[in-house]
């Protein structure tokens, strides 16, 4: 399977929509995932960029220059995890 490597950028919406939460990828142009909570949004983005990529390739498009395949396991990812009930912890 191969894998890529996604700058995902996340922003809140305040336009009135029904989604709270967009996210987006200079890597991958037309990424776009809403959700109602940044969980949801980085719940779907793989999803949604998978298709992306599939749908580019089955049209026949050039891949972005910006996208780059992990070349093999083992690779180093980030991974964003939401803090819940740390009401006391410091935030740095």
């Amino acid at each position: 399977m191969l894998l890529y490597d996604l700058e995902i950028e996340i922003e809140e919406l305040d336009d009135g929509s029904d989604y709270h939460y967009m996210a987006t990828s200079p890597d991958l142009p037309n990424l776009t995932v809403v959700g109602d909570t940044v969980e949801e949004v980085l719940a779907l983005v793989p999803q949604v960029a998978s298709a992306l990529v599939a749908s580019m390739k089955a049209y026949g498009d050039l891949s972005p220059v910006t996208l780059r395949a992990v070349p093999s396991l083992p690779f180093t990812s980030r991974v964003m995890a939401p803090a819940r009930n740390m009401r006391n912890w410091p935030a740095s």
